[in-house]
């Protein structure tokens, strides 16, 4: 078990996901008869897992002998405060004394529940972190949480959400999800996954809920951002805890994938998302490696063995009108299905404008690094792509290599 609960304050911040090793943390939120507490005992004991469960104090100290049975099974209590009702609900002082009269109930029982917290049905605050940083607790969020359906649904909810690190809210109240548990193990572990409780979380990295990162910032928040972006496609640059310009393009390519604000500010809740995050899912193209530019996104996806190896921020036509040379054109990037069919190393100066590293993918349209690369269409009809990414996407990138461009 971990150590009791050290009166060092933490700063207001919570877990939404764990290591990045191919392990996952089943955690049980909410209230259980008895009965239903020994089923959930018993699959876990049969499957050799250890689990993470988080009852309030008040059903801990009517259930003492069944949460004594919890730990002595090398299960995990976490603190969930003393009664059902929300945090966010609470004055601060009463907050303090739902947590500290929960984690006195938990002791009693041999847990040693901090740093682990988890609000009822999740309601938190900044201020609500913030006073339980200074009990030394951080919350546990979870990465995914099934919500109802049959058995069946449920597990296959879990499984389509399988992710290294991911920590998992099962509802023990649920009949579902207790008859989902064991095949859910099963399909876990077919999967190469295993089992760890919370306390895997203590070398993760929990989301500042006191930072918004933006263009400029410094530290070890936006390191994490870098090495995230970078992890799940995004190319942010070097991990050395600047927010600077490539930083800047990944954040807006994250932005543009998911339908956000396009304004390159990491909100805490865009955070939690980026924590969660995965890397984009492949369109399914007939075609194992392949580019693939998404107009309407604003983004283009290099794919390669069906997996999205590098999602990269670009700016299209931008169907307007312009004149050269006495005629008129259109500034429209082609649709269609393509291939690589030349490229240029280096600086080509056009009548258009200067283009670096073009990788033309029919006639005279290519995609290019340039120095402007706004997070809308502004191009002649080209695809223009930072210039940091430009040598790189140029290398990548062999002659004859599938390419799509779609609304």
């Amino acid at each position: 078990m971990v150590p009791a609960a050290s009166a060092a304050s933490l700063p207001p911040s919570e877990w939404v996901i764990g290591p990045r090793a191919r392990v996952v943390m089943l955690t049980f939120d909410g209230q259980m008869r008895a009965k239903h507490l020994n089923d959930i005992l018993a699959v876990l004991e049969q499957k050799s897992v250890k689990a993470t469960f988080f009852m309030s104090g008040r059903w801990i100290r009517y259930h003492r002998d069944k949460a004594r049975a919890i730990v002595e099974a090398g299960h995990v209590l976490g603190n969930r405060g003393y009664g059902t009702e929300s945090f966010t609900s609470l004055s601060e002082t009463e907050l303090r004394a739902s947590i500290a009269r929960a984690q006195e109930i938990i002791a009693s029982v041999g847990g040693s529940p901090a740093p682990y917290l988890r609000a009822p049905k999740g309601a938190r605050s900044l201020d609500v972190l913030r006073t339980a940083g200074s009990m030394g607790y951080r919350s546990v969020r979870w990465t995914y949480r099934p919500g109802g359906g049959a058995a069946s649904a449920v597990r296959d909810k879990l499984l389509r959400h399988a992710q290294a690190g991911a920590i998992y809210s099962l509802e023990p109240w649920r009949s579902s999800h207790r008859a989902a548990l064991a095949k859910t193990i099963k399909g876990f572990r077919e999967r190469g996954f295993g089992f760890r409780t919370v306390e895997a979380l203590q070398n993760a990295h929990p989301v500042r809920w006191d930072v918004t990162l933006k263009p400029g910032s410094t530290g070890s928040e936006v390191k994490y951002l870098q090495r995230k972006l970078n992890a799940i496609s995004y190319p942010a640059g070097k991990q050395n805890g600047e927010f600077g310009y490539a930083t800047q393009q990944a954040v807006y390519a994250f932005e543009k994938y998911n339908g956000l604000a396009r304004d390159s500010v990491v909100t805490v809740a865009q955070m939690l998302d980026i924590a969660k995050a995965q890397r984009p899912v492949a369109p399914k193209v007939g075609r194992r490696n392949f580019v693939y530019v998404d107009i309407s996104k604003q983004i283009l996806l290099e794919v390669r063995k069906s997996k999205v190896a590098h999602t990269l921020p670009v700016s299209s036509g931008n169907e307007e009108y312009y004149e050269m040379d006495g005629q008129r054109y259109k500034a429209h990037t082609p649709r269609g299905n393509f291939k690589v069919e030349r490229k240029i190393y280096g600086k080509r100066v056009s009548r258009l404008g200067t283009l670096y590293d073009p990788v033309y993918f029919i006639g005279g349209y290519a995609v290019h690094g340039s120095p402007s690369v706004p997070t809308y269409p502004a191009s002649h009809g080209c695809v223009r792509i930072p210039m940091y990414l430009s040598r790189k996407f140029y290398n990548r990138t062999p002659i004859g290599m599938p390419f799509f461009v779609v609304d």
